[in-house]
């Protein structure tokens, strides 16, 4: 079982892959990566985003951006 803190390391590195190239961040994600990413709540998804986005990747990204992605991974999972 993995530590909630090597849990979120593994989302963020996630969501900079996604940031930086959507398509083909979800086309060739593992089960693993999409287990972990879709056990996490709306709320904790728009915040991680956010998070990644600013302080790993140096971008500030809009609120709108930041909610399409979150829909973009909220349909993902239902998939």
């Amino acid at each position: 079982m993995e530590s909630n803190f090597y849990r979120t390391a593994l989302i963020r590195n996630f969501l900079a892959k996604m940031i930086a190239d959507k398509e083909g961040t979800l086309s060739h994600a593992s089960e693993m990566d999409k287990t972990r990413v879709c056990s996490s709540s709306d709320d904790e998804i728009r915040s991680l985003i956010e998070s990644t986005a600013e302080f790993i990747l140096g971008q500030s990204l809009e609120r709108d951006s930041i909610e399409k992605l979150t829909r973009d991974i909220r349909s993902w999972c239902n998939s």
